[in-house]
């Protein structure tokens, strides 16, 4: 996939270029705000890693040049000619104005530092020959890689949460070649928010990772031997490795990686739609099969007499719907993954080298 730029010029005011600004940019009716970061020039270039992905639906950057307004002077104007040496900053939206957090890769969300659970600073290291993979690559890594494996730990005295699993993804991609960001999300409602990963690949666009794991965030529904009143152990998963599906004003969905047969949202609306449709149709099929349990316990029919013939009919109802059940778990695998809410904001982190923008 060709990498597509659209340039955008953006004014600020000389005291803005001096200490550094915040400003929204709208294109095709979504916003993204950029913060400026303190000491840009007239001809200073800001980048916006895959930023089109999230405005205009494909592939490519949005790259701002910035321009400075001219000071004001008393008296006569004087022309001047400067040659202007024109920079590329790949600069994040939360800007780190100290130079040393900047050197330990430190990221920023609305002013503050963001920590994992042990309460020390994220760091994101970041391979300057690191490039952006295709999908294959990228689940194929993802499979690779062990972090899903790791525990969720959470109210010890080391916690280990989603913002460690994200940064542990983001590391390791770098090192194995792989370029990759850290993505804080805000959920509606919630003091909290969520992280995970983002990648830019290079034949399917933008695409957020969720490799939280351990117990967090899954649902599991009954297996078809709930009805014989037989529990089965609580299964796990073979993996945590999820593709995220990520919108803003929209519910945040995981899907496991061998099961995400489609990046686009309206995929997640059908596949939840069909576990839901999975859940009620195997309650049902559990309810109709107690009754007919109920209904032949202790009888005995005379082979060919209306009775016999009418629950031989509903036993092959039964045994239809069983089948269906059947084919359908195996399509959708053994878990869903419970919807933590409504995504309100997107920060992602691509790193010191590149810029990092909140989808508004």
């Amino acid at each position: 996939m060709s990498n597509t730029t659209v340039k955008h010029k953006l004014t600020i005011s000389r005291d803005e270029a001096k200490e550094g600004t915040r400003k929204l940019l709208t294109r095709r009716g979504r916003r993204l705000e950029v913060t400026i970061p303190a000491g840009v020039r007239t001809g200073s270039l800001v980048r916006l890693s895959g930023a089109l992905q999230i405005t205009d639906g494909y592939y490519g950057d949005i790259l701002i040049q910035i321009k400075v307004k001219r000071r004001h002077r008393k008296g006569v104007l004087i022309a001047v000619l400067a040659a202007v040496a024109i920079a590329c900053l790949f600069v994040g939206i939360h800007f780190l104005t100290n130079s040393d957090s900047e050197n330990k890769g430190y990221i920023y969300t609305n002013g503050a530092i963001e920590c994992g659970g042990d309460g020390e600073p994220i760091v994101l290291i970041n391979y300057p020959d690191a490039t952006n993979p295709t999908y294959a690559k990228l689940v194929a890594f993802i499979k690779r890689d062990p972090t899903d494996t790791n525990s969720y730990l959470k109210g010890g005295p080391k916690d280990y949460v989603c913002a460690d699993f994200a940064e542990d993804v983001h590391n390791n991609a770098e090192a194995a070649g792989i370029r990759a960001a850290w993505v804080g999300i805000d959920i509606e409602g919630e003091d909290k928010g969520h992280a995970l990963n983002a990648f830019e690949t290079t034949d399917r666009g933008l695409v957020y990772i969720d490799c939280t794991g351990d117990s967090h965030g899954t649902v599991y529904v009954p297996t078809l031997d709930a009805y014989l009143c037989h529990p089965t152990p609580k299964p796990e998963p073979t993996t945590w490795d999820t593709v995220a599906y990520v919108e803003k004003g929209k519910e945040y969905g995981r899907i496991d990686t061998t099961r995400a047969g489609s990046l686009s949202y309206s995929f997640y609306q059908e596949y939840m739609q069909k576990w839901q449709e999975f859940k009620t149709r195997l309650e049902a099929y559990n309810r109709e099969v107690e009754s007919y349990n109920q209904e032949i316990s202790g009888k005995v029919y005379t082979i060919g007499s209306a009775e016999d013939i009418r629950t031989s009919l509903w036993e092959a109802r039964l045994e239809e719907e069983d089948q269906a059940l059947d084919k359908l778990a195996k399509e959708l695998g053994g878990s869903c993954y419970e919807q933590m809410g409504i995504v309100k904001d997107i920060h992602i982190h691509w790193g010191k080298y590149e810029i990092s923008f909140t989808v508004k």
